[in-house]
């Protein structure tokens, strides 16, 4: 059996794998990374900003930058914040038996635990060597990691991926805090906060009353841009043995907007279902398939929602508005006064689940699927 294996990929994209366009990002990130600028990078989830962070870092190793990438995600207290930092670390380091014992020897309130992984081969993780907890934990780890950066002059380069996380925890304010009176003493390093709810992580840089404002470059990943998407979608048919015409790769494009995890998934199914070459059924098909398998998120995602929520949810799917607090658009969708509104307008922009938009400045739903799901939900209430 001669197998070929699928050329579009629904994982995180490895360093290896063939990237559609970021080439100014790379450029304008990797040139901020060496400069030792801190960045906050945003955009919704699913656009590839793990896989564009970590091509960063690869790209700069080669400069003598020691690089590190750290997940917030799913942070659930203060202390697992400086434990996710001391695992990543020791985890980095463990490639290099130096740097593993000057590590060691600098971030001594953590002591590395290596463990045999059928898998990986082996896991790291750290437990502190002392009885400090809280905030004091958080501020001497990362006083000892100030200490032990000093030792490579050529500078590190930090990835804080969902970095909002820490929002999430009752003493957030306090951990920005800390971490902010820290960072800024850290000549030698660049950190890259990273984060797809954009209204929470702009607010931690941008409210003049919070510890981190004014103290990264906010950089904001846009979609993919048509004329690199639809030849990479062509070209990654091709690679494969099966002929995609730019019309229906256009067509691809023109249904998600440009959004860069749904320019692999589609053409995912396509590859699957197509012969040698791909027919408009078979995008049609695709897409069936992709909003049948998303719809359990969906669904989740809407009936999370108190009903005013979802009623304004549902009418800006249905009409994308600049003033969705007027009382024509408000009568027209039978939702309740301003006052009741308003809440459910800041709150859906904090879950990321609309946003307003520059081109037209109009509030849009963020996920083209999921918007594609709501206007059908409508038709079939309807």
């Amino acid at each position: 059996m001669n197998f070929i294996r699928n050329p579009f990929s629904l994982k995180e994209l490895s360093v290896e794998e063939p990237f559609c366009d970021r080439a100014v990002e790379m450029k304008e990130l990797a040139s901020h990374a060496l400069n030792f600028a801190n960045v906050v990078l945003y955009s919704p989830r699913r656009y590839g900003k793990t896989s564009l962070v970590k091509r960063v870092q690869n790209a700069i190793q080669g400069q003598g930058i020691i690089t590190i990438y750290v997940d917030f995600f799913g942070v659930g207290n203060l202390e697992a914040v400086a434990n996710k930092f001391a695992t990543y670390l020791y985890s980095y380091c463990h490639h290099d038996e130096n740097l593993f014992k000057k590590a060691m020897r600098f971030i001594s309130i953590w002591r590395p635990v290596i463990k045999p992984d059928p898998e990986m081969g082996i896991t790291i993780t750290a437990e502190p060597t002392t009885q400090i907890n809280g905030l004091e934990l958080l501020e001497e780890t990362f006083s000892l990691f100030g200490k032990f950066i000093k030792e490579h002059a050529p500078g590190f380069h930090i990835v804080l991926d969902e970095f909002q996380e820490i929002t999430e925890l009752r003493e957030s304010k306090q951990i920005e805090g800390v971490l902010r009176s820290q960072i800024q003493g850290h000549t030698n390093v660049s950190y890259f906060f990273v984060g797809s709810r954009r209204r929470i992580l702009l607010d931690i840089f941008n409210d003049e009353k919070r510890p981190f404002y004014k103290s990264a470059i906010n950089y904001a990943l846009g979609p993919l841009p048509k004329e690199e998407a639809v030849p990479f979608i062509v070209d990654r048919f091709g690679s494969a043995g099966k002929r995609c015409s730019a019309e229906i790769a256009s067509r691809i494009y023109d249904k998600v907007g440009g959004y860069p995890y749904y320019l692999q998934r589609i053409p995912y199914s396509m590859y699957e279902i197509s012969g040698k070459t791909v027919k408009d059924e078979d995008y049609e098909r695709a897409l069936r398939a992709a909003l049948q398998e998303e719809k359990p998120l969906f669904q989740a995602k809407v009936e999370r929602l108190y009903p005013v929520w979802k009623q304004l949810l549902y009418a800006l799917s249905g009409e994308p508005v600049a003033s969705p607090l007027s009382t024509a658009y408000l009568k027209r969708h039978n939702l309740s006064s301003p006052g009741s509104t308003q809440p459910a307008l800041k709150n859906l922009l904090t879950l990321d689940y609309i946003e307003k938009r520059e081109d037209d400045g109009c509030y849009h739903i963020v996920d083209p699927l999921f918007d594609l799901y709501l206007k059908q939900s409508v038709t079939v209430e309807g």
